[in-house]
């Protein structure tokens, strides 16, 4: 019996997710680690998802928001992809097109939204850990059209948008992104003239139908 326990041990794909968003982070990780299959790791520090890759010696799947407290954008990733043998993904409810195009041309094992199911997040990660590049058919078909999605929108308007998509109120947001509700409220009138919508839940429904979230 203890050897069948080890040989499972051996098999288990380990994940490491960064991200800064802990609370999230924390419950996709335990959603995760419910497969049998699955050993989850989370940080949301680049420095600490570093210090973890040189110990362990590689992580079959890594999952990283694009931008981190410590560092940003195609920087933060390409420190991870370099010291990391296994494949690395974008794991973002922001990032435009452009930036998964980028991110994909680099070496990216994948790029998962943030909205997916855990059902479909778990099979993304058995993907990735096969070798394989995931990426959701919409992104796919979005690519194809041609379109670019983007709206201009600031970092924090995306981050404000990918919040109320999970449901999320003024005063939450404000919570999670440590701002106050005056400024959530200005970055709501900001991304409402953008998407050229009057209000929070058109936005929302702007947002799916153009893959900003």
């Amino acid at each position: 019996m203890m050897m069948q326990d080890q040989n499972n041990l051996v098999d288990q794909i380990d994940v490491l997710i960064i991200d800064d968003h802990v609370l999230l982070s924390e419950v996709l990780a335990e959603r995760l680690a419910s497969d049998d299959e699955i050993c989850v790791e989370h940080t949301s520090r680049m420095k600490t998802a570093l210090d973890k890759i040189k110990e362990r010696g590689r992580y079959k799947v890594i999952l990283m928001d694009y931008n981190l407290t410590d560092v940003e954008g195609l920087e933060g990733f390409r420190a991870v992809n370099s010291a990391n043998d296994g494949g690395v993904a974008l794991f973002s409810g922001v990032a435009g097109s452009v930036t998964i195009e980028q991110l994909l041309a680099e070496g990216a094992a994948g790029y998962i939204p943030k909205t997916v199911s855990a059902n479909t997040l778990a099979h993304a990660v058995k993907f990735i850990a096969a070798g394989e590049t995931f990426v959701p058919a919409d992104f796919i078909l979005q690519l194809s059209s041609g379109q670019d999605n983007d709206f201009d929108l600031k970092k924090r308007e995306k981050q404000v948008l990918a919040f109320l998509y999970e449901g999320l109120q003024n005063k939450e947001i404000a919570r999670a992104l440590a701002i106050s509700e005056v400024i959530v409220k200005m970055d709501m009138k900001s991304i409402c003239r953008k998407l050229n919508v009057r209000n929070r839940t058109q936005a929302i429904i702007k947002a799916q139908q153009c893959g900003l979230v």
